[in-house]
């Protein structure tokens, strides 16, 4: 660590790659694992601590001589920190992905953003820290303890001179609030707390905790006010983003030199609008802004959040360019540094829903330790998300017999010994014919599948009240096996634009496996026929107009080297995975809803397992206005299709 005494620093010999390493391919990039606010440090030898860099996050792919440095949206920046390439050029023979920061240092031993945007561009030296590691030769480590990877990542970097521009990032395990302390009491910025155990997942986790000794943080430019004189800039007017509104947090008008005012009022001046994009302003704000689209992102220091969400005692520290301005939120600290799932809440969880959780610890995944009351405690945390796209849906279960995913069953209505929490009945279908149906309607409901050892839960697209009116379409892209993620995504998006072009929204849920199904709600107008029949024309219009990369049939003969977009889950009867279900695959995935945005940086269907969907549950709905949705599947609509 910058700043730390000796005694912190683990002595390695630097490690040689052997002239017969085999070559690699350039890793890809792939999304980051992100921080939580805290104002708590947590305690114990389950948790590592590390100085918390004032500078850019980057992951580093190397292969060989072959080096490409990425900001944290995925560009590549390479170039604009050319002064750290050289050590890492000669790493190592294989190949390497690696997270860490990139920071100048000042006289004082600390690390300056200030000096870190200068030197950017004047080409002073800078620094690399990496301190975690996604893999090496090929091998995904991101399922590898933390601690192990980091001991990875220390012996491949090795003991380095203070003046390399590549260097390790120490840790010391546990003691958080001594060396919170020395941070502090340094000038530095505060302090990154980690799980030891905690693999590494890709979203903002609680595994991954910052303490800061300020209060910091980036905030979007909304627009400004003018100076008394009429000439240049008085104060920028902040915003952040929060459930898809652009919320207003106050101002900023000090920490500018008059050169960095004259820059940004540059940029500013390309961005003018006539309107606000706050969803609002206070009105003495209002009266004499000058408005600008929300796309700048800058760095602020504060002395506090007032009761209203607006910022006290700012001061300007820096644009920041590696940051999207629809990511920024206002942070707000959490007092909880617990992580992961915990088994015994799981079974207390059951005990007070009334379902009796017979052999809580049995392993419901071969080779992970997810047991059964694991999964009692991810559904605790991701029901508030699940339920909605679940309760009062008709259902069907998928089930495990053998504990290997061997032999899994579905289950479409009641059998004996089901626990009460489950519901079942009839209803009546189109055709006149009485269908036997389960049903849920709250997390007692999940619980109880998760102790008939249900391992997918799948939903009609109606509700059960209205069973003859679907209320959604799924359009599920399966792949066939020699296509890779990239033409799935690619796929989707498509799907999405020509979708938009006749005018429906829709959104993409990470099925879990291999695909991504495009989801669009409707009003529950239409019968299922009509449903069904406009599903498979827009597939069928994708085979025409695009042969090569699409099929409507779905024979596994005629899909060779192409997507199969299955219709057929639009049928009165038919089911699809439910957002937020676990799945009968291997390594306990989720089908996890995201961002259209988001599935840009997404490497894979399977991205997140119990332990990271759990995680994510609580943040911002990726699925924002999802049930507020008012569109129908009208004549225009079907036609325009037809043809």
């Amino acid at each position: 660590m910058v700043g730390l005494t000796p005694d912190l620093r683990t002595k390695r010999p630097r490690r040689r790659d052997s002239e017969s390493t085999p070559t690699h391919p350039l890793p890809t990039f792939r999304p980051f694992q992100l921080c939580t606010l805290s104002e708590t440090i947590p305690r114990g030898n389950d948790w590592l601590f590390e100085m918390k860099f004032d500078g850019y996050r980057v992951q580093i792919a190397i292969s060989g001589s072959k080096v490409r440095v990425y900001t944290r949206n995925g560009h590549d920046w390479t170039e604009q920190f050319r002064v750290i390439l050289p050590p890492l050029k000669t790493l190592t023979k294989g190949s390497v992905l690696l997270d860490g920061e990139v920071v100048a240092i000042d006289k004082q031993g600390r690390t300056n953003f200030s000096m870190l945007k200068t030197g950017i561009a004047a080409g002073i030296p800078l620094k690399f820290y990496a301190f975690d590691i996604f893999e090496k030769n090929g091998e995904d480590l991101t399922s590898v303890p933390l601690i192990e990877r980091k001991a990875i990542l220390e012996e491949l970097i090795g003991e380095r001179d203070p003046d390399d521009s590549l260097q390790y990032s120490h840790h010391v395990i546990d003691n958080g609030t001594s060396v919170f302390d020395a941070m502090c009491k340094g000038g530095h910025e505060g302090m990154i707390a980690k799980r030891v155990d905690g693999r590494y997942i890709a979203d903002r986790t609680k595994g991954w905790l910052k303490i800061k000794c300020t209060k910091r943080q980036e905030f979007v430019i909304g627009g400004w006010r003018p100076s008394d004189n009429g000439r240049g800039m008085a104060s920028l007017i902040l915003g952040t983003y929060e459930k898809g509104q652009f919320v207003y947090r106050g101002r900023v008008g000090t920490g500018f030199t008059d050169a960095m005012k004259d820059k940004i009022m540059a940029q500013l001046e390309k961005r003018r609008l006539a309107k606000p994009a706050f969803a609002s302003v206070p009105r003495d704000i209002a009266r004499k802004a000058n408005w600008v689209k929300p796309e700048l992102v800058a760095e602020v220091a504060y002395a506090e959040i007032t009761p209203d969400g607006s910022l006290r005692h700012a001061s300007f520290q820096g644009l920041r360019a590696d940051k999207k301005a629809t990511q920024v939120v206002l942070e707000v600290p959490t007092d909880d540094s617990s992580s992961g799932l915990d088994p015994v809440v799981g079974v207390e969880i059951a005990q007070a829903l009334g379902v009796k959780l017979s052999n809580p610890n049995k392993i419901m995944y071969p080779g992970t330790d997810i047991s059964k009351a694991h999964l009692v405690a991810y559904y605790a945390a991701v029901a508030d998300k699940m339920l909605p796209h679940l309760k009062d849906r008709p259902i069907s279960l998928v089930r495990d017999t053998d504990n290997d995913l061997s032999k899994t069953f579905f289950q479409k209505h009641a059998l004996p010994g089901m626990p009460k929490t489950l519901h079942a009945g009839e209803l009546t279908k189109m055709k006149g014919t009485e269908a036997r149906i389960l049903w849920i309607e709250d997390l007692a409901g999940l619980v109880g599948g998760v102790q008939m050892n249900t391992l997918e839960f799948h939903v009609w697209g109606s509700n059960r009240h209205e069973p003859e009116l679907p209320e959604r379409m799924v359009f599920d892209i399966d792949p066939d096996e020699g296509l890779g993620f990239k033409d799935v995504k690619q796929a989707a998006i498509d799907i999405r634009d020509i979708l938009g072009a006749i005018g429906l929204q829709s959104w993409p849920l990470l099925s879990g496996g291999k695909g991504i199904h495009v989801v669009v709600p409707i009003v529950p107008e239409a019968d299922w026929n009509e449903v069904k029949g406009f599903c498979q024309d827009f597939a069928e219009l994708l085979a025409k107009t695009d042969p090569r990369r699409f099929v409507a049939n779905m024979s596994k003969a005629r899909r060779k080297g192409r997507m199969f977009v299955d219709y057929l889950r639009n049928g009165q009867g038919s089911t699809a995975v439910c957002p937020w279900s676990t799945r009968a695959r291997a390594g306990g995935t989720v089908a996890v809803p995201v961002t259209w945005d988001e599935l840009e940086g997404i490497d894979r269907a399977n991205a997140f397992d119990v332990f990271a969907a759990a995680e994510r549950a609580p943040g911002p709905d990726a699925w924002a206005g999802y049930f507020e949705i008012d569109q129908v599947l009208t004549d225009r609509i079907r036609q325009v299709v037809k043809r």
